[in-house]
């Protein structure tokens, strides 16, 4: 008994290290702070050990508590893995963009609600910056099985006989600005992307690369071009005349309501596979359901 308490001792620490915030911790757990904290305390009392300082910022690694964590995350993942493969809720890691989720929330909702047994775990990029994990470094985990799967675009740049690609179709990048904007009825052209404000997602990543393999241009080319999130793309839009590169399919309620509108290209930006990636030797009962639910239900 005792070693099953430090067990749940070293995951709660492990998981306030990794995200330096006891507030995020206590909010992915689903327990309150002062849990957390006495958790915690809990531990560092049973090693004798001061394992954080609190800063401005939120709270650190001591050297020691460093020390620690480098001996623990590594068993502590492991064994959750073991647990939740054998436990009693079998849980299911899925990695997925945070634009792709709103395709997917309400399909993945209801399974979770016909299915209580079943907890299915989202890992997606950041909604605040551009410090989100790329695809490359999802997938990587998807074939380390520290996912389960992986809702994305299909990528040429990661290869690997151990993943399979389950297409489930296409999507579309357009260009898009406000309603208000001078561009709204003009014939957007090459010549006009080198000068005007353009935002686009990060550099690297599908949309990004598909977009200037379909235009021929560079990045020194697009000298007034930002890379930015969708949502402060759609914000900016609105406050600045200006052209947005976005995915149309996770923007189907702008551009309905008219916020945004889709503009007219003298050139064509080619639509790009997405799917579910999976693990070969990584298959269970419980992950194909919901494969198979997703593959019935997409868009």
């Amino acid at each position: 008994m005792h070693f099953m308490v430090n067990l749940e001792l070293y995951k709660i620490f492990a998981l306030v290290a990794r995200e330096k915030n006891i507030t995020k911790a206590s909010e992915i757990l689903h327990i309150s702070q002062p849990a957390v904290t006495n958790h915690i305390k809990n531990l560092e009392s049973d090693l004798n050990i001061k394992l954080f300082n609190r800063t401005n910022h939120g709270i650190e690694l001591t050297e020691e508590g460093q020390k620690i964590y480098n001996e623990i995350e590594e068993p502590v993942s492991i064994l959750e893995n073991i647990y939740n493969k054998y436990g009693n809720v079998r849980n299911i890691n899925l990695g997925i963009h945070v634009s792709m989720y709103k395709l997917f929330s309400r399909i993945i909702t209801k399974f979770c609600a016909e299915n209580e047994n079943i907890k299915v775990n989202i890992h997606d990029t950041n909604l605040v910056n551009m410090l989100a994990p790329e695809l490359n470094d999802m997938l990587l985990k998807l074939e380390n099985e520290k996912l389960d799967l992986v809702i994305s675009k299909k990528t040429n740049s990661y290869n690997t006989n151990k993943l399979e690609f389950i297409k489930l179709g296409e999507l579309q990048d357009v260009l898009v600005t406000s309603n208000h904007s001078k561009y709204v009825s003009q014939t957007i052209n090459i010549d006009l992307l080198k000068k005007v404000l353009l935002y686009m997602p990060r550099k690297g990543s599908i949309t990004y690369n598909n977009f200037l393999n379909a235009t021929q241009l560079t990045e020194s080319e697009l000298t007034n071009s930002k890379n930015i999130t969708y949502n402060a793309m759609l914000e900016l839009l609105q406050e600045q005349d200006s052209i947005g590169l976005i995915t149309k399919e996770y923007i189907e309620k702008e551009l309905n309501n008219n916020e945004v509108i889709e503009l007219k290209t003298d050139f064509n930006i080619p639509e790009v596979e997405f799917g579910i990636y999976i693990n070969k030797n990584n298959r269970f009962s419980e992950l194909n359901k919901l494969i198979n639910i997703i593959k019935c239900n997409s868009i």
